[in-house]
Formats: structure tokens, C-alpha cells, sequence
């Protein structure tokens, strides 16, 4: 009876790595090795009495050589992981790993006059113009994401890029970086779905940046002095093993340097947070632009929020 119980568990042994060698595709390396021994076989060592030993031995040597190469290509995946771009990007740092930017992209209908009207700089007379136009605050933010990922050794392929108003879906499963506040639907979608989750969202109208403590609620908003925005990192909440990163300002410049920080301040970020996710609101100096962009302590300068 004992007997009879080991044939049967070493049955299933075997089948279960079966289908190991078919799910992680390790039957390739084997079918390689069978090819490899019998060229050895039959032309290398044409007078061998043990061809089928050596069919044998090639299927194992390639197998063995195969997991082995499996086994580096994780340990450089995991070296690489702990590098401060790794540390700071997460998955979007992995080679191979897919990252959508999502973007604000606004339509203009062409046909109908009243609707068309662009000026020049000067405001002096109307010009044709594009029927697709950008705001300032994602058109600058853009580059600097850009730099980061380039930085990272990011391939362009890796890289997409996804106009909100054309196509954008609520399926965040890839690595997702949303530029924009509420004018981007993505940016606004992901603070709907997991506003429970997320240390800061803007309000209705997108003015406010604000927090929920429980038992109340602080903001802050923009000034003659400051804009604001957010720069946020959440690993695992739209997809396991996925990152998303928001960065968003109440209006452009608050974009521009939210973006502009985390180009500029990568490094620290990653020795400072490790592979944590935080959620940090930078002010931007109106008078200066998004290079002066600086970490904001949101309990010293917020105001209590009373929705009225």
C-alpha cells in the first residue's frame, strides 16, 4: 500500500513539472537540448555507441543552462531594482515594463466658427490654428517626465503616450503617469476610484488640494504668491506589481513644477522614501516659474475646509 502511494505521489511529481516546463516554457530549453544531442550524436561523434546518452545529456545541459540564465537575468532585474531610479520608479524601472502617460489634450471643432476662434500673442487679430491643443502646464510637464524616464534608461517603446479625450479608458493596468488636475479625466477617474486611498485629491472644482483627517478636512490654494501641485507615487492600487504616479497642479504652473521636482529631485526622493510610495504638495513661485518648485509642509500652511 506504502509502495503503491510513492508511485503514485512520484507520478504526480512528474506531471507537475510538466506543467512547469510548458507554463514558464522551460519544454523549449529541453527541445533545444534533443536538437543539440543529436547534432553531437550524429556529427560530432558519428562512431558513439550511447547516442542516446548524449540526446540526453544535451536536453539536461540545456536545461540546467537555461533556468541558470533565468536565474541571472532576476538577479540583474533585482540589482537593478535597488538602483535610486529603481527605488524611486518601481516597476516602470523593470526592463521591458510598459509605461502610459496620460495626458490632457483638448478638441476644438474646426467647423464651427464660434468655437475656432485662436488669437495671436497679442490678442490683435484671430489665426486658423489646430483643431488639438495642450495646455502650458502639461506641455512643459511632458519633457521633464520624459528626462526622468530617459534617465532611467527607458526605451521610446516602452513609452506611450495617451491623449485623455481621444481614447482614455478606466483600464489602468499598465505603469500609469497621469499630468494634469481635473482637466485630465484620467487624473480625475483615478481620484474617484480610490479617493479613499490617496493622501490628497482636489476638490469639485479643482482650486483646492485638499486632505481628510477624519474629523475634518484642510486645503490649500493657489495665491498671487504660489500655485500648487501633487506629486503622488501608489504602487499596487490600480494593478499589482504596477506603479502609478499623478502629478497635478490646481493650474498649469503648479503642473510645471510638480513635474519639474521630480525630475530635479530624484535622487533625494529615492534615498529619502526607499521603494515606498508617498504623496508630497510643491510650491511653485509665480514670479519665478516651475524651477523654483519646493516641498510644502501642508499642516503648516493649510486652512480648515468648510464646504458651504
Amino acid at each position: 500500500m506504502v509502495f503503491s502511494e510513492k508511485i503514485i505521489l512520484a507520478i504526480k511529481s512528474i506531471i507537475n513539472w510538466l506543467k512547469e516546463l510548458v507554463y514558464t516554457g522551460r519544454w523549449k530549453y529541453l527541445f533545444g537540448g534533443l536538437i543539440i544531442g543529436i547534432f553531437i550524436t550524429y556529427f560530432v561523434l558519428p562512431k558513439t555507441q550511447s547516442p542516446f546518452f548524449w540526446m540526453i545529456l544535451g536536453a539536461f545541459a540545456t536545461l540546467v543552462a537555461g533556468i541558470g540564465w533565468e536565474f541571472i537575468k532576476e538577479w540583474k532585474k533585482r540589482l537593478r531594482a535597488r538602483t535610486r531610479h529603481g527605488r524611486l520608479l518601481g516597476p516602470i524601472y523593470n526592463r521591458g515594463e510598459k509605461c502610459v502617460i496620460l495626458i490632457t489634450e483638448y478638441y476644438r471643432d474646426m467647423k464651427d466658427p464660434s468655437k475656432s476662434v485662436l488669437y495671436n500673442y497679442d490678442k490683435t487679430r484671430s489665426i486658423v490654428g489646430t483643431s488639438r491643443l495642450m495646455g502650458t502646464g502639461d506641455a512643459s510637464a511632458l519633457p521633464y517626465i520624459y528626462g526622468l524616464l530617459m534617465k532611467a534608461d527607458k526605451s521610446y517603446e516602452e513609452i506611450s503616450v495617451v491623449k485623455s479625450y481621444i481614447n482614455f479608458g478606466q483600464d489602468f493596468s499598465e505603469n500609469v503617469i497621469s499630468i494634469g488636475g481635473l482637466t485630465n479625466k484620467a487624473t480625475k477617474a483615478l481620484m474617484d476610484q480610490y479617493k479613499e486611498k490617496l493622501e490628497y485629491f482636489f476638490s469639485e472644482g479643482g482650486n483646492l488640494i485638499i486632505r481628510d483627517y477624519g474629523s475634518m478636512k484642510k486645503y490649500v490654494m493657489s495665491d498671487s504668491d504660489c500655485d500648487y501641485g501633487i506629486i503622488m507615487k501608489r504602487t499596487g492600487l490600480n494593478r499589482e506589481k504596477k506603479v502609478l504616479f499623478v502629478i497635478a497642479g490646481i493650474a498649469d504652473l503648479g503642473t510645471r513644477g510638480a513635474a519639474y521636482y521630480l525630475l530635479d529631485h530624484a535622487s533625494e526622493l529615492a534615498d529619502e522614501y526607499n521603494e515606498k510610495d508617498f504623496s508630497l504638495i510643491i510650491g511653485v513661485k509665480r514670479e519665478v516659474g516651475e524651477k523654483s518648485a519646493f516641498r510644502v509642509d501642508f499642516d503648516k500652511i493649510s486652512r480648515e475646509y468648510i464646504k458651504g
